[in-house]
């Protein structure tokens, strides 16, 4: 898990990095997805992917990262063409391929991707179609198998973790971050009557929601290491792939020796590892968190001959949906074509004959014209159709 912390990329560099990664490798559409615990780079190519291929990528993705280590990295990072592609994404938007299995938190996850890096412009037709459709396998999924069944979410964990150390609604908390995860947090801790919360993030406005439900008031995160008014539990988890909460931090945080809990929810970690060493600390990070998940995962995995079922018949749905899109786009041009032939033929081959008809049959001609041209632009299109259909049918 460490080490694929150390390939998240953070939101201030993410757009730099992604287009020169797309135009150095002339990719058609790409798109990153970065969650607690995978990094992925989906990417449309006229060519098979293998390691040689990957530690390139990664190394000009990365170039921070040693050469060595790039190398090892590449040999074991799993690489997916062609169909298998569609295939994985669907597995991990119905979160079979996920550290908790059945976390519906990734349908969310891979849309925020996807739509980033729409508005990035780096994505096509191709990812649309494909994310669209892993969402709603996804969906169905979830609605009619046990997958989703005794909640075992990140959050949930971390919640249950918490509730074994401090069950007293007294309890001082400080949040440290306003993304999914801590505004997930927070839900719990309001729903169930903890009113002494905290909340610092480097966005004010994304804090102060979550502080309205608190009735407190939202602080940036600079001012962290000011905050002398002590606490019992510290939640972290932000954007940052840098470790916010320091030991001088945490020092000057902890104006008494009572033993307090740190949860730290954020991979790579957010919080200075030295303070899970000490005495009077409770320190949950999300190696914690994955042990725990897998007291509780057995029940899941018995819906997972329902999922694949799913999955593989939405596969099926998806290619015969991409192949005809295929032809679409490849006979995009035929419409421009016929309608040049057309310009040309009453413009210039036909001028002349057309210039000596009445006005009532030029009208006529014209009507004929248009309705062969809308003909031979629709007939070539269903007979194409019909005839892929009818070639996925046999296969």
């Amino acid at each position: 898990m460490e080490t694929i912390g150390s390939f998240a990329i953070s939101q201030e560099e993410l757009k730099a990095r992604l287009d020169a990664v797309k135009e150095e490798f002339q990719m058609s559409e790409l798109m990153y997805l970065g969650t607690c615990n995978r990094v992925e780079v989906v990417f449309d190519v006229p060519h098979f992917v293998c390691s040689g291929f990957t530690q390139q990528l990664l190394s000009f993705m990365f170039p921070e990262h040693d050469k060595s280590f790039i190398k090892g990295v590449s040999q074991k990072a799993q690489r997916f063409n062609g169909e298998e592609t569609a295939d994985h994404i669907f597995r991990v938007a119905a979160s079979l391929d996920s550290l908790i299995i059945g976390e519906r938190e990734i349908i969310t996850q891979l849309r925020n991707a996807y739509e980033e890096c729409e508005k990035m412009k780096l994505t096509g037709d191709s990812l649309r179609m494909l994310n669209q459709h892993a969402i709603r396998i996804a969906k169905d999924v979830y609605t009619h198998t046990n997958l989703s069944k005794k909640p075992v979410s990140i959050v949930s964990i971390a919640w249950k973790l918490f509730l074994e150390k401090h069950p007293d609604l007294n309890t001082k908390i400080v949040l440290v971050g306003a993304g999914q995860i801590i505004t997930n947090f927070a839900k719990f801790l309001a729903e169930n009557g903890y009113t002494n919360v905290r909340v610092y993030n480097r966005t004010l406005e994304n804090a102060q929601a979550i502080a309205k439900s608190f009735n407190t008031v939202a602080l940036h995160l600079s001012e962290l290491k000011n905050d002398s008014s002590d606490f019992d539990v510290l939640v972290v988890c932000t954007g940052s792939t840098e470790v916010v909460v320091t030991s001088e931090i945490y020092a000057e945080m902890c104006v008494s020796q009572k033993h307090r809990t740190v949860i730290d929810l954020a991979l790579p970690g957010n919080v200075d590892t030295e303070i899970s060493k000490l005495e009077n600390a409770t320190f949950i990070d999300m190696l914690a968190v994955q042990r725990e998940v897998q007291k509780n995962i057995s029940y899941r995995e018995e819906a997972l001959t329902d999922c694949v079922a799913i999955i593989e018949k939405g596969k099926n749905e998806f290619k015969k949906l991409f192949q005809e899109r295929s032809i679409e786009r490849a006979m995009s041009e035929i419409p421009h074509a016929i309608k040049e032939i057309r310009q040309t033929a009453v413009e210039s081959v036909f001028s002349k004959e057309l210039a000596e008809l009445s006005e009532h049959d030029r009208e006529l001609v014209d009507k004929i014209i248009s309705y062969m041209e809308k003909k031979y632009i629709s007939v070539p299109m269903k007979l194409a159709k019909s005839v892929l259909l009818e070639e996925v049918q046999k296969h």
